[in-house]
């Protein structure tokens, strides 16, 4: 019930910013930053270019808000802007040259074993498995956030909880 209610908050929010309420805005963007913010740096260890990403993503954004048809789906909407400003933004520039970062460390072993084993995943497994499990997306959801059929993104999920299986045990 709470994720229902938190749903119809949401969705509240981008009919009122849609219609111009600059402060339905700033509490989905308060909202949701976080959550894209994770997304990306899934996509690249590069702190800089993922947070110009995300600026980017919600700029574009907030210019086409008024194009959303079903507010349902502005968190797969934000985060398929998101994963497009990253790629594109990595492949103009060169400034934003990939940068190895340390992780945390985990203080649970099997939560280091875990976060060992995405890491040697592929990028699109590991974005897939971030997406379906962590943001709680559906298959279809992904789909349209990755531009794949959403059979592509079932069986590379698949793919990835085999190879997931093999790296931890």
């Amino acid at each position: 019930m709470a994720t229902t209610l938190i749903q119809a908050q949401i969705e509240l929010w981008v009919l009122e910013a849609q219609a111009g309420d600059m402060d339905a805005l700033a509490r989905l963007y308060q909202h949701f930053t976080p959550q894209v913010m994770g997304f990306v740096l899934k996509k690249t260890a590069n702190t800089s270019l993922a947070q110009d990403a995300v600026q980017e993503a919600w700029i574009k954004l907030s210019k086409r808000l008024s194009r959303l048809d079903d507010p349902a789906a502005f968190k797969s909407w934000l985060f398929q802007l998101a994963h497009w400003q990253v790629l594109d933004m990595a492949k103009q520039n060169a400034r934003y040259a990939p940068a190895i970062e340390e992780q945390p460390q985990a203080q649970d072993t099997r939560a280091v074993d875990v976060a060992d084993a995405l890491t040697r995943l592929g990028t699109t497994e590991q974005e897939i498995i971030h997406l379906f499990y962590l943001e709680g997306f559906s298959l279809a959801e992904i789909g349209r956030i990755l531009a794949i059929p959403t059979g592509t993104v079932k069986s590379r999920l698949f793919r990835a909880r085999k190879q997931l299986e093999q790296l931890l045990n």
